[in-house]
């Protein structure tokens, strides 16, 4: 839907909520995903940072050799000494070893300043690259917002830390690694989703995620549902009814309401046709401005 330009809700009931959103989540963010990192000397990014404005943006270094990665204030980007390199946090760093990737919202640059440059660890679980849909390094290091999640972030952070396996040989990696999931509260730390919290209004973020672009929000439950079906943040929206909810009816019936102003209903693809028992799916198209 995303890709062919449609803006549309579906909605979809279940038993419970548990791991619905965790597990569209990752599936939102395979779909989405895109590569960034260019391990050749041409893709070094350096001339792209070279017209960054000087100690605006928050930026992260990803080694194109190791997991070691550094984060801080890009002071600039400028050929010294013959060698094309970054200045970040007052430390000089070798373009032709790093690749950059720029820190938008949810970090605020203003935290940063007058810090040295943070050295952190990118996770790259062992024995998992059959599961990324791109390079290691590039899943696991680069910061992309691929769909937000809003609901109950500890108990979503909680289901993402499930164990699936990889192969009889090798340990098994929690789902967290392939959603890749950061609150708005934390700092800096590599993301593909990010988490919102329900009970917060949502015109603090609309504007904001929108900004980002994600191509899917997940509303995780029939409370949000009821709370945050108006926000629009991204060209689809899930909405995730649990039918024992005590919100359940009324969740239902907000969707009934947005439902009978949608142009049209939208088919749900041919290899989606055989949903699972128990499970109700709907999907519309939106008029602008509306789910």
């Amino acid at each position: 839907m995303a890709r062919q330009g449609v803006r549309g809700t579906v909605a979809i009931s279940v038993p419970a909520r548990e791991f619905t959103s965790v597990l569209i989540g990752c599936g939102a963010v395979f779909a989405a995903f895109e590569p960034q990192l260019d391990a050749s000397p041409q893709g070094s990014q350096f001339n792209s940072a070279a017209r960054l404005e000087p100690r605006s943006h928050v930026v992260r270094l990803i080694s194109t050799q190791n997991t070691s990665g550094f984060v801080g204030i890009l002071n600039e980007a400028v050929s010294k000494n013959n060698c094309e390199g970054y200045n970040v946090g007052g430390s000089w760093i070798p373009a032709d070893r790093y690749r950059i990737d720029v820190l938008r919202w949810p970090d605020n640059p203003v935290e940063f300043m007058g810090q040295s440059r943070i050295l952190e660890h990118i996770d790259i679980p062992v024995d998992a690259d059959a599961l990324f849909p791109g390079p290691p390094a590039d899943f696991c290091g680069f910061s992309a917002l691929h769909c937000a999640i809003v609901g109950n972030a500890t108990a979503i952070q909680q289901e993402s830390e499930t164990l699936i396996a990889t192969s009889m040989a090798s340990e098994p990696v929690p789902l967290s690694a392939l959603l890749r999931p950061r609150t708005v509260r934390e700092r800096a730390r590599q993301f593909r989703s990010v988490l919102l919290p329900a009970r917060e209004d949502p015109e603090d973020y609309r504007e904001l995620v929108a900004g980002r672009k994600p191509k899917v929000v997940i509303l995780d439950g029939a409370a949000t549902v009821c709370r945050w079906l108006g926000a629009g943040m991204a060209p689809i929206t899930v909405a995730l009814v649990e039918r024992t909810a005590p919100s359940g009816e009324a969740a239902a019936e907000i969707l009934d309401r947005y439902r009978a102003r949608s142009p049209q209903d939208l088919p749900l693809p041919a290899y989606l046709a055989r949903v699972p028992a128990g499970i109700e799916v709907l999907a519309w198209q939106s008029r602008p401005g509306n789910p």
